[in-house]
């Protein structure tokens, strides 16, 4: 795969139901509008009913929705995440509503939508000079992961590398190399316990120029199986991984799709800043990941 049109080719046509949380935000009703007319979602709105409709009429968008009015966005939260519970809807969407208030809402227990792993975000990029899509995690949830927590990083990673229809793919686990610092080690631990599996390629740590330069792969500068061709980038921070995946949309012109694994359901978590493209695209990647894992 090369582009992100070509993952919403799989899905269009394939509609799910989506539970919009606080979703009274202008650009996330453009992106949902989109994904329910390329026939990817049915949306269900959680919010502010007035304030939802304002911004529709304002903004000229045509939007078949169920519109359930919630005028607190914790308690749009909590009415979202049961219906999501309950199999009503597949998919959750962050609007206008703080990360941590909303995963406070979908980590409490009575819901039954963890999975025993770690939520970590995963984004997917498509970006202008490289050859095929790139995949980055984790930007956005894990802030000092451990060992454990890195392992379960890998392992998210790999199901959204699948769901693009990537059986084996190839995992560059970002360091410097430098031994004097003791995350080195723990890069180079985590490599070893994943070249045991037959069902992805892993090493690390490797410098970024090394996984994604096929020219310096070519001059055998590096000898890894990833070198020059990775699939997935693993930050070795939530610092350098959000760095990276933001360089590559906006230095890189790339765009970029976002979505949170590791719970029962995936979730599309993107910021302010981000765009009603990369929303949308967010969304068309939460219903494939969610075909494959149903």
């Amino acid at each position: 795969m090369k582009n992100l049109l070509e993952m919403v080719e799989l899905v269009r046509g394939k509609r799910m139901k989506i539970a919009v949380v606080a979703a009274e935000d202008e650009e996330v009703l453009k992106a949902v509008a989109r994904a329910e007319k390329e026939e990817i979602v049915n949306p269900i709105l959680f919010g502010n009913r007035k304030d939802i409709e304002a911004l529709m009429e304002r903004t000229n968008l045509k939007l078949e929705a169920e519109i359930v009015h919630v005028e607190d966005p914790l308690e749009a939260a909590r009415k979202a995440v049961e219906s999501v519970s309950r199999d009503e809807a597949q998919i959750l969407m962050k609007g206008k509503i703080k990360t941590g208030d909303l995963f406070s809402v979908f980590l409490k227990k009575e819901y039954g939508l963890r999975a025993g792993r770690t939520l970590s975000a995963v984004s997917v990029h498509e970006v202008p000079g490289y050859h095929k899509i790139l995949i980055v995690s984790d930007g956005g949830l894990v802030i000092s992961p451990d060992l454990q927590q890195r392992m379960d990083i890998v392992e998210n990673s790999i199901l959204v590398a699948r769901a693009l229809g990537i059986e084996n793919p190839k995992i560059a686990l970002l360091g410097t190399g430098d031994l004097k610092n003791p995350l080195t080690l723990e890069i180079a631990a985590l490599s070893k316990i994943f070249q045991r599996k037959n069902d992805c390629i892993v090493d690390g740590p490797l410098t970024l120029e090394l996984a994604i330069n096929e020219e310096l792969a070519s001059k055998g500068v590096s000898n890894s199986p990833v070198a020059g061709d990775a699939d997935i980038l693993i930050a070795p921070s939530i610092e350098a991984g959000n760095i990276l995946s933001k360089s590559l949309i906006y230095m890189a012109r790339g765009r970029a799709a976002i979505v949170v694994v590791g719970g029962k359901i995936p979730v599309v978590l993107t910021s302010r800043a981000d765009n009603g493209e990369t929303k949308f695209f967010s969304i068309a990647l939460s219903v494939l990941v969610a075909q494959k894992k149903g």
